[in-house]
């Protein structure tokens, strides 16, 4: 929950500097219930690893983003187990910006939890879900900061582009290796 506070935070900055540009803020408490509601649906995905399953996670943002009018591309080593890149166009006067999630999470046993794993439950200020502080609360940072910065058609002079990765918990050859060895040109960012 600090990690999401933390990312949230870091996403807050960032489109209020843009925000001040523009003459009408965002609704904020409409942002946090969308980030809330996408937060929950992603955390209710089981992507243990193994097997991983993060096709599920993909889906539901391509779903989102393409709905906003967000290119998105699907890259996958094994279709159960796909990364995404979305990406918005900047003006190009500087090499992009990467930002990137992992949409797996360890194993579970769920006779050791309060609440099911996979329920995304609320109680006291706390989400409770397996995935919730790794790494699926930095997923949806970069879900929120794509859609924020595309609603608010903030001028860019470079590309955002945002990966949500495969198979950090058990590395192997579904996600950043397998992204950078067969399509580093989709990330190739200068951070």
């Amino acid at each position: 929950m600090i990690r999401l506070v933390f990312s949230l935070s870091a996403l807050l900055l960032l489109i209020t500097s843009v925000a001040s540009a523009q003459t009408q803020q965002p609704d904020w408490s409409k942002i946090d219930e969308e980030t809330m509601r996408h937060f929950q649906a992603i955390l209710r995905l089981d992507t243990s690893n193994p097997p991983g399953n993060e096709t599920l996670v993909v889906d539901y943002l391509k779903g989102v983003l393409e709905r906003e009018g967000i290119e998105t591309k699907i890259f996958a080593n094994d279709p159960k187990r796909a990364n995404l890149v979305a990406r918005l166009r900047g003006n190009g006067k500087k090499r992009p910006v990467l930002i990137m999630g992992h949409t797996d999470v360890v194993t579970v046993d769920p006779s050791k939890w309060k609440h099911p794993p996979f329920s995304a439950t609320r109680e006291g200020g706390y989400v409770y879900g397996r995935g919730a502080v790794d790494d699926k609360d930095n997923v949806v940072a970069c879900l929120m900061v794509m859609l924020l910065l595309k609603r608010m058609n903030a001028p860019l002079d470079r590309d955002v582009i945002f990966l949500a990765e495969a198979s950090e918990e058990g590395g192997g050859p579904n996600g950043i290796n397998f992204m950078v060895n067969q399509h580093w040109a989709e990330i190739d960012a200068e951070f």
